[in-house]
């Protein structure tokens, strides 16, 4: 097991906060491109929302198997740097070529391989976070890695909404969106440098088992919590579906300001969040954001004023701040020290390769029912998972 090195303050290690600023780019860098994705595929590329659907969900399933893959390997190695700093590089080099696409499956396949380095760092980052704080701050940990990373988020689409406004404006909607892409890598090539600053701590190398994807050894509390937070993670579809929502009835200006909204409400409680389940535990915190999305999808299904859409994008940002890094952290809490890394690559497959189902059935109910349908089938499904993680004892360690 390794130990981490003595804290900078408030528990917090060095290692947290450089990956924390390298979270801040990376996110700066992705957070340019989100916003105008959906309408970049439509508008320019000529796909629709279920395509779009099936692009974000087969993306994010495609990579949850590198994380399982990554993180075994990452324990064998007993080094979690070389893959932290490879994911990064990689995923940037496949955003230089985002703008260069002239079709809908070319830039998918372009997607797919920049996920894929997302999926390569995923977690043996996560290890690596985990390695280097200690048990009693390990939620603030991840809170502050998810509010820095979040902060990046707030800043990428203001860049892009000035960028349009300024710069860009004089270009036609396609060179606008494409300009944007290419800008997006310059932030993302700083996060790769600036991995080289990541302290790898001692720890042995693990058992030299059979590579293969194995829930095997898993604590049997973890195991149900994974399937719990997989049905959710089936409920919780694309943002895309959410700004596509607010593009019916706004311009892209407010479909940014909102996008903007959310990554706000995301970083303002993603650091406490993570204090407060340090406190009372990770359960209460991770329901507490489930029950925002059930409230956010129920909101949308019967409305999409500006108002309504306010509200549902400041509950969208509540979800994911108080349940995303808390997740992760009970994860972690469980998972044994040898296979740390595989169980958090085990958890991040689970609930990743359920968003390929979730965004073709989200895509398909918007393209062949209505948009309204799609949420609807969020509110329901997120329900169960509510409903199983209250019944969910987590035994004695949350």
């Amino acid at each position: 097991m390794a130990t981490p090195r003595r804290s900078l303050a408030y528990g917090l290690t060095a290692n947290v906060v450089i990956l924390g600023v390298v979270s801040l780019f990376t996110d700066i860098s992705s957070e340019m491109i989100l916003p105008i994705l959906p309408f970049f595929l439509i508008q320019v590329l000529g796909a629709n929302a279920l395509i779009v659907g099936v692009e974000e969900g087969f993306s994010d399933s495609v990579v949850s198997f590198m994380k399982i893959l990554s993180g075994r390997f990452s324990d064998i190695a007993g080094k979690r740097k070389r893959f932290v700093g490879a994911g990064y590089a990689l995923s940037t080099v496949m955003k230089t070529l985002f703008p260069f696409a002239r079709s809908w499956p070319e830039f998918i396949g372009l997607r797919i391989v920049e996920r894929t380095g997302k999926g390569v760092r995923d977690a043996p980052r996560d290890a690596l976070l985990t390695e280097s704080t200690f048990p009693e701050t390990r939620g603030k940990a991840f809170g502050l890695h998810r509010s820095m990373d979040t902060a990046g988020a707030i800043a990428g689409p203001i860049v892009t909404l000035v960028l349009l406004g300024t710069v860009l404006a004089s270009l036609n909607v396609a060179d606008q969106y494409r300009s944007v892409l290419l800008l997006a890598a310059i932030p993302a090539a700083l996060s790769v440098l600036i991995v080289l600053f990541v302290h790898e701590p001692t720890r042995a190398p693990a058992p030299r088992h059979p590579l293969r994807v194995t829930f095997r050894g898993i604590p049997r509390p973890l195991l149900t919590f994974i399937a719990i937070a997989s049905l959710f993670s089936f409920a919780d579809f694309s943002y895309a579906f959410l700004l596509l929502r607010a593009g019916q009835s706004n311009g892209t200006v407010i479909v940014i300001l909102l996008y903007v909204l959310y990554n706000i409400v995301y970083a303002v409680h993603a650091f406490p969040a993570g204090i407060l389940s340090d406190r009372v535990g990770r359960k209460p915190v991770v329901l507490v954001g489930y029950v925002a999305f059930i409230a956010m999808t129920t909101l949308l299904v019967f409305s999409d004023a500006l108002a309504v859409l306010v509200v549902a994008f400041i509950l969208y940002g509540l979800e994911y701040g108080m349940a995303e890094g808390t997740q992760r952290a009970l994860v972690a809490d469980f998972a044994p020290s040898d296979i740390k890394a595989t169980v958090l690559g085990a958890y991040h497959t689970s609930v990743g390769t359920v968003k390929l189902a979730s965004g073709l059935v989200a895509g398909f109910l918007w393209v062949a029912v209505a948009p309204t349908a799609t949420f609807a089938f969020g509110a329901v499904t997120a329900t169960f998972a509510a409903v199983a993680l209250s019944l969910w004892s987590p035994g004695a360690k949350s």
